[in-house]
């Protein structure tokens, strides 16, 4: 079983109230989605915070997941990065941010095993591959969008777009990129 197979069982075993499952689920995805949390919001305690409602929200609502539409860390990592995007808007709105932290998400993350070094290793070479064929622009936004926590406005006001065309475009390279790495 891929390790996405097994998020995936765990996710099923989940939305029926399994805490085993739900703990292993943790286990297998809080350091990557913590990682995530903390690189949108540059501040410990609100990328801690964040977690707390993003894991609540999965137990609620695991069984909402759909693999047709998403592969299942792909589901996980969207909810994290809308949950820290939300905390970051509404910080800044009440004037409470932090400066930035010297650190990054690595320096929190279990040291990995060099087999899985290796296959992140080809994950991200797959990655990189398939986003060169997308137009530079459109992949330079995803970076944007999902690595560095940048909105859809954001992106929409640089590239001169409405927000529901930009969040369109985007979703369909999201798509070219899901069938790519599939190959």
């Amino acid at each position: 079983m891929t390790a996405q197979e097994e998020i995936e069982a765990l996710l099923g075993r989940v939305s029926s109230g399994d805490r085993t499952a739900f703990r292993k689920l943790y286990a297998a995805t809080s350091a990557k989605l913590y990682g995530i949390a903390l690189r949108i919001l540059r501040d410990e305690a609100l990328a801690q915070e964040v977690m707390e409602e993003v894991f609540t929200g999965i137990w609620e609502r695991a069984g909402q997941y759909r693999g047709a539409l998403a592969s299942p860390l792909t589901w996980l990592v969207t909810i994290t990065r809308d949950a820290a995007i939300a905390r970051l808007g509404a910080e800044r709105a009440a004037g409470r941010m932090t400066g930035p932290l010297e650190i990054t998400e690595r320096l929190y993350a279990p040291r990995p095993e060099i087999k899985e070094l290796e296959g992140l290793r080809e994950e991200a070479q797959a990655l990189e591959t398939c986003l060169r064929e997308l137009p530079r622009a459109r992949a330079d936004m995803l970076r944007q969008a999902y690595l560095y926590g940048a909105t859809y406005g954001d992106l929409a006001r640089s590239a001169g777009a409405s927000v529901d065309s930009l969040r369109a475009t985007l979703r369909g390279d999201l798509l070219a990129l899901r069938a790519c790495l599939s190959r």
